[in-house]
């Protein structure tokens, strides 16, 4: 069975919109209305196999408070994939999304990035429709799900999706190198070809 490298994902968004939550629920199954606040970054593991192929998901939560803003930032170089997560009951969290991404992208540009909208069980307290979230991602290029760490709702989708959108972004990059190399050595091939027919006259 083949193995690829671990891959480095992060969850970003603001305190309290159910980062830690969703972490939980996919890697442990497990779900807790009340927990302490993340402090810096905490990490788990989690295999998962797509086409016969394990993966290994580096999945880092990280502290959404202000204070910890510096601490969070340095973990944005080396991601392959970054959830950036809002609670649709909470608009202000939503906002902040635009400048979580542009603080990611300040730092690294090579990683794919997935937004979600979290806690659509507290549906009675919507401040973001579906809408509002679907179109931002669709301006950002990027899937967009909506999803309940308390019901299980889209949670292995988030995952799932994000780890096919680098897989895609890896071969692409592949083929672009195989391309140029190929390019390259029909270049040389041509410079050798035109050295090689010239003659001397005197």
């Amino acid at each position: 069975m083949a193995q690829n490298r671990p891959l480095k994902i992060l969850i970003i968004g603001d305190s309290n919109v159910g980062k830690t939550s969703i972490l939980l629920q996919y890697t442990s199954n497990f779900f807790q209305e009340t927990h302490i606040a993340t402090i810096g970054v905490e990490f788990k593991l989690k295999e998962i196999m797509l086409d016969n192929i394990e993966y290994k998901l580096n999945i880092w939560d990280t502290a959404g408070q202000e204070r910890f803003k510096a601490i969070t930032k340095s973990f944005f170089k080396a991601a392959d994939g970054i959830v950036f997560v809002y609670d649709v009951t909470n608009k202000p969290s939503f906002v902040n999304i635009k400048n979580w991404i542009k603080d990611a992208e300040s730092k690294a540009n090579d990683f794919k990035i997935i937004i979600v909208g979290n806690k659509i069980d507290l549906n009675d307290s919507r401040e973001v429709s579906f809408e509002e979230g679907k179109n931002f991602a669709k301006k950002k290029n990027c899937p967009f799900f909506e999803s309940s760490a308390k019901d299980k709702i889209n949670i292995d989708e988030i995952f799932i999706t994000l780890l096919e959108e680098i897989l895609k972004a890896q071969k692409n990059l592949k083929e672009e190198k195989i391309n140029e190399g190929e390019n390259k050595i029909i270049l040389e091939k041509d410079d050798n070809s035109k050295t090689k027919s010239k003659k001397c006259c005197k």
